[in-house]
């Protein structure tokens, strides 16, 4: 289902984003990639009109479903870090640098995740931890780490936090606007 307007609007006030692990020291992926295909397509700073556009109605065909498969294939990228894990939901994380690859037969569009905020600055804050998987998880690190092998990756546990991230930001905005 396309994000609201109202959903769209709390992403872009809160230039939310995610993370692995349990603090803000590090990368982040960034919720605010809202145009361009592949590795390196679109502006980094999206546009006034195209931004206009996105928070009037983030359903129209520029934007999806690019926007869930980009969700779709950054929980690909975690859950092919670490099975088992924590990712938080995370302010401040503007898409400034490159996007990461999740080749994988699971990746959804053109198979690329949202593009990566260098780090975090110290007045991000968080605003929910999800847990997610089964089994030990890999030590959280500052940079978000590149990976080429996916074969692993259970397309459950990837379903399973991409479906409670959306879930959170639905309730994050609901309690925002009540």
């Amino acid at each position: 289902m396309p994000l609201t307007p109202q959903e769209a609007l709390f992403i872009f006030n809160h230039t939310l984003g995610c993370r692995y692990g349990t603090t803000i020291d590090g990368a982040a992926y960034g919720f605010m990639d809202i145009v361009g295909a592949g590795a390196d397509g679109g502006d980094r700073i999206v546009p006034l009109p195209t931004l206009r556009a996105w928070l009037t109605d983030p359903s129209q065909p520029q934007f999806e479903p690019r926007w869930h498969n980009r969700l779709w294939n950054t929980c690909g990228m975690i859950v092919g870090l670490s099975p088992a894990g924590n990712v938080i939901l995370v302010t401040k994380a503007s898409p400034t640098a490159e996007r990461y690859h999740f080749n994988s037969p699971l990746a959804r569009g053109d198979g690329y995740s949202f593009r990566k905020c260098n780090r975090l600055p110290p007045n991000a804050a968080i605003l929910a931890n999800i847990a997610y998987g089964v089994g030990a998880s890999v030590p959280e690190a500052e940079d978000i780490t590149a990976i080429d092998n996916f074969d692993g990756v259970d397309a459950r546990t990837v379903k399973y936090l991409y479906d409670t991230i959306l879930a959170t930001i639905k309730k994050l905005t609901d309690k925002a606007f009540a």
